[in-house]
């Protein structure tokens, strides 16, 4: 336990390791590369060894004598009740995982053993716990168990695509024959031609789930105002019966060399969200611009609203697949998607978002390479 001892006692030596096994103990605890801590019954800790120094970050000067709680973030205090009130009762806890706060403010991932200590009459006065950082295993658990997930959301969705793709097929004809008998140039006949549109990327999204082929066409050039435009139609009866009110501010000047049908994903994913978190009658806006540095011209695209926005223990996780904040509706894999799409682009994506009454609500910034200068030196 950084065993505080009288400085001016004799040092732990073979000769006293053989005439008292109190220093055998010592020495074994003190070199343990587990955390071995002693406490009271009142939660105090008493003992401290070199490993708890080297897991946590505080000496023993600095921790024995102190509450247990220093080292528990806040929200499990109730923790430390709970193993009080068994070690009380004479109970041994095993391999208990839980998470520890060191002196840094690092969350720690530990796995605790701890039995009660005994006076000589068999009365519980105490505990010891044995500590085990297990951080580096949990993240390669978290891991393994994503990919995974992933592996059989790609055989389910493979099987889903399988299944949707003659229905697709239909629906594009009925759309060609409707569109048949509409006048040129009207309302309907635009609906249609928009509808058709989507229908086929979501026949292509298919087509690339199930690799039927490998998209071997180049990138074309697209226009992110004239998209953003495309998807605030599929959108606009979703807008439209929460009497959202849409600001544009289209500024990009400059097209981009894409894949029109992955931007849309990743607008129609962007946009979507937006809208379930607002309430009706809130206010959505969308900006682009194009901006210019040494290194060539970005388009910024800027997708703000109104909602309820994201805590902020969730907006480190956002991108994570399968992480949603929609509970039941959402499957998080929107923003998973989104994030993958725009760095296969070259770009890069980023969100802010607050839940202050008042200041309430998401923002999502895109920068999209739209051309990049050539080297002058040639390389």
């Amino acid at each position: 336990m950084s065993l505080i001892r009288n400085p001016e006692a004799p040092s732990v030596t073979g000769e006293y390791l053989a005439e008292d096994p109190r220093f055998l103990l010592a020495a074994i605890i003190d070199s343990s590369e587990d955390a071995i801590i002693s406490k009271d019954l009142s939660g105090i800790i008493t003992s401290w060894n070199k490993a708890a120094h080297r897991m946590y970050g505080y000496t023993a000067e600095e921790i024995v004598g102190q509450s247990i709680l220093r080292l528990i973030p806040e929200a499990l205090h109730a923790e430390e009740s709970e193993i009080l009130r068994k070690l009380r009762a004479g109970e041994r806890i095993e391999h208990f995982e839980t998470t520890r706060i060191s002196k840094s403010g690092q969350r720690i991932e530990v796995s605790l053993t701890i039995s009660p200590i005994r006076d000589n009459a068999g009365r519980v006065i105490g505990s010891s716990k044995i500590a085990r950082d297990i951080t580096a295993r949990k993240h390669m658990e978290r891991s393994l168990i994503q990919s995974e997930k992933l592996a059989a959301a790609g055989r389910m969705a493979a099987t889903i695509a399988h299944e949707i793709n003659n229905p697709l097929e239909a629906v594009l004809n009925l759309i060609f024959l409707a569109r048949g008998s509409c006048v040129a140039g009207s309302e309907t006949r635009g609906y249609l031609d928009t509808a058709e549109k989507e229908i086929e990327r979501v026949s292509h999204i298919a087509r690339q789930t199930l690799g039927f082929y490998r998209d071997t066409g180049r990138p074309s050039a697209v226009h992110v105002d004239e998209l953003l435009g495309s998807v605030l139609t599929v959108y606009r009866s979703k807008l439209t019966s929460k009497n959202i009110t849409v600001y544009r501010q289209f500024q990009a000047s400059h097209p981009l060399t894409a894949s029109r049908g992955e931007l849309l994903q990743v607008f129609s994913n962007i946009i979507a969200n937006s809208i379930d978190a607002m309430e009706p009658g809130q206010s959505l806006y969308l900006e682009t611009r194009s901006t210019s540095d040494g290194d060539g011209t970005e388009v910024e695209i800027r997708v703000r609203d109104e909602g309820s926005g994201i805590e902020a223990e969730h907006l480190a996780r956002i991108f994570e697949p399968f992480f949603t904040t929609k509970e039941q509706h959402g499957t998080g894999i929107g923003l998973w998607v989104a994030k993958q799409l725009v760095e296969k682009h070259g770009g890069r994506i980023k969100i802010t978002s607050s839940t202050v009454p008042g200041k309430n609500g998401t923002e999502v910034f895109i920068f999209l390479p739209s051309e990049k200068r050539s080297d002058p030196s040639g390389i």
